[in-house]
């Protein structure tokens, strides 16, 4: 019975043993797992105060170099910093924290706010006052003090990180101390107790492994993650870069080279193309497209694309998938993303992006990438047309289509100035309609302004490419020739009015018909800057106007100066 008694009891020490060995790793499994979150969590809100740091003073070197040079593209770091600083605050304030950095945080939000609002005014007193003001601001040191406020009080929540961090490592050296020994003493008691030591000693082995693996496998993801966030911001400075020259963009063809140029960069393992509607917004037409560009259509009906139906992205992977019909076939099985580029409400074109990578480990992070790719370039496009569009506006005639006489005065101007550069020469044609109130008066302004579009069109047709026709204002018109002698222009002029005599324009009901007088003058020979080569046509104009109209004549007094002087 002793033999018996000695083996339950050998049996339930070897039990408790063995409970007590299976029990103590998974306590220190959580309270590492534990203390690791701590630990990311303190090592998190560290970054955010020195990412908040960093960005304050971005911004403030941009607008310390825009109050020096005056110059906009020096404003880039101030609106990079400005524009990621109430993120940073906001999941500073949504974080965990405790009461005492909560007040801290209080006070840090408001100075980086007042920070900011002083960095603003400093800007728009540059612009509004010049240099002067805003250094006189500056060397006030309110900015200075600001600053050195907020570092005060962050480097005093970053300081309790440091100390908060020392103390988690020290409790996990403890808590590793204490595995440890835990581990020796159940081996000596599992090697009294033969094989229920070997057996207790075994898994615990077994679990160190496990626990390595899994330290392991957290590093790998941590490097895929720094491999990620390194890839991301690459993305977001070329993507600037792209921005910023569609910014520049003087024509939206320049955009389509732009976009064709840096999106191979942006998305080098993937194939796509830009289609933009056109005038008629019937269809899209492809203006750019990177990688093969074999899997695309060089027109997309609006119906054939599920991304332009629903109005937000589709993706298309695998033969199963639900797949646009502007592919080309054969590339049905390839996966495939279309986005529609939307701005304000409205949606002005597509992009679609093409290749397996959209199907890879990170597909899902690419995707969300383009997406938020294709709203920045809608936004950009649409700015680019509103730019071309106000800029046609300011510098044509919205009747007669013609130029007005703002741009003729800057285009004769540059015209003039290669002419003297080249020895070239410059002739303009001056051209005023004949008794064109009579036509007002009988017709009404409905049969003047038709007979205006039609010379108009009249024009336009009958000069050269180079050539800049424009509308002085009334009945009154006016042709650049560039790199045009007297007697080409003379000819040019002759031809101009035989086809404004020929015009029959009809309106209510009327057949209208017009004559014109015409003055022309030649750079050098009749004036050497605007004033006086628009004075000397005009002159010429008046003598047509006396000589019986319907005529053509040359400014008078021509200069004897030769091409050379």
């Amino acid at each position: 019975m002793k033999f018996e008694t000695k083996l339950k009891a050998a049996a339930a020490v070897v039990i408790l043993v063995m409970s007590t060995v299976a029990l103590i790793p998974l306590l220190v499994n959580r309270h590492v797992a534990e203390t690791m979150g701590d630990l990311k969590a303190a090592a998190r809100r560290e970054h955010l105060y020195q990412s908040l740091i960093s960005m304050l003073r971005d911004a403030e070197t941009g607008q310390r170099g825009f109050i020096i040079t005056g110059k906009e593209e020096f404003l880039q770091p101030y609106y990079a910093g400005t524009s990621m600083i109430p993120a940073v605050l906001l999941e500073l304030k949504t974080e965990n924290a405790n009461p005492r950095e909560q007040g801290s945080l209080k006070n840090i939000e408001d100075i980086t706010n007042a920070k900011l609002a002083s960095l603003s005014d400093t800007i728009s007193l540059r612009r509004d006052s010049g240099f002067e003001k805003p250094a006189q601001v500056i060397a006030g040191g309110k900015g200075r003090s600001q600053m050195d406020l907020l570092r005060s009080l962050i480097g005093e929540e970053l300081s309790d990180y440091t100390q908060r961090r020392n103390e988690l490592r020290e409790e996990l050296l403890i808590t590793s101390n204490i595995a440890a020994y835990a581990g020796v003493a159940a081996t000596l008691i599992n090697v009294v107790f033969l094989l229920g030591v070997l057996l207790a000693a075994q898994r615990a082995l077994m679990q160190r492994h496990r626990a390595e693996a899994h330290a392991n496998e957290i590093t790998g993801e941590l490097r895929r993650a720094a491999t990620l966030a390194t890839l991301r911001n690459a993305h977001l400075q070329k993507s600037a870069e792209l921005l910023h020259s569609l910014e520049l963009a003087e024509a939206m063809e320049e955009t389509s080279e732009i976009i064709a140029a840096y999106l191979p960069a942006l998305l080098p393992a993937l194939s796509g193309s830009l289609y933009l509607y056109n005038n008629s917004r019937n269809v899209l037409e492809r203006s750019a497209q990177w990688g093969s560009g074999d899997e695309e259509a060089e027109v997309l009906a609006p119906l054939d694309c599920w991304a332009l139906r629903r109005g937000s992205a589709h993706l298309a992977s695998g033969p199963a998938a639900l797949a646009c019909r502007h592919g080309h076939a054969g590339a049905g099985a390839m996966t495939r993303l279309c986005v529609p580029l939307i701005t304000q409400g409205d949606v002005i074109g597509c992009l679609t992006v093409v290749g397996d990578a959209l199907a890879g480990e990170h597909g899902a992070e690419q995707g969300q990438w383009i997406v938020q790719l294709a709203e920045q370039l809608g936004l950009a496009l649409s700015n680019v047309r509103l730019r071309i569009s106000l800029r046609r506006q300011s510098i044509v005639d919205p009747l007669t289509q013609l130029y007005n006489r703002r741009y003729m005065d800057e285009v004769l101007k540059r015209e003039l100035l290669l002419a003297e550069r080249k020895k070239g020469a410059v002739t303009i044609v001056m051209i005023d309609l004949d008794h064109f109130k009579r036509v007002n008066d009988t017709y009404g302004h409905d049969g003047g302004d038709a007979l205006l579009v039609a010379v108009a069109a009249a024009l336009r047709e009958n000069v050269r490419a180079c050539d800049i026709a424009c509308r002085l204002g009334g009945e009154e018109m006016l042709i650049v020739l560039p790199e045009c002698s007297l007697a080409n222009g003379l000819a040019r002029a002759e031809a101009v009015r035989l086809a404004v005599a020929a015009l029959q324009v009809r309106s209510n009901g009327q057949i209208l018909t017009a004559t014109a007088s015409f003055g022309v003058a030649s750079f050098p020979g009749h004036g050497r800057t605007v004033e006086s080569l628009v004075h000397a046509a005009d002159l010429a104009l008046y003598q047509a106007k006396h000589g019986g109209r319907n005529c053509v004549m040359a400014a008078q007094n021509i200069e004897e100066v030769t091409v050379g002087l």
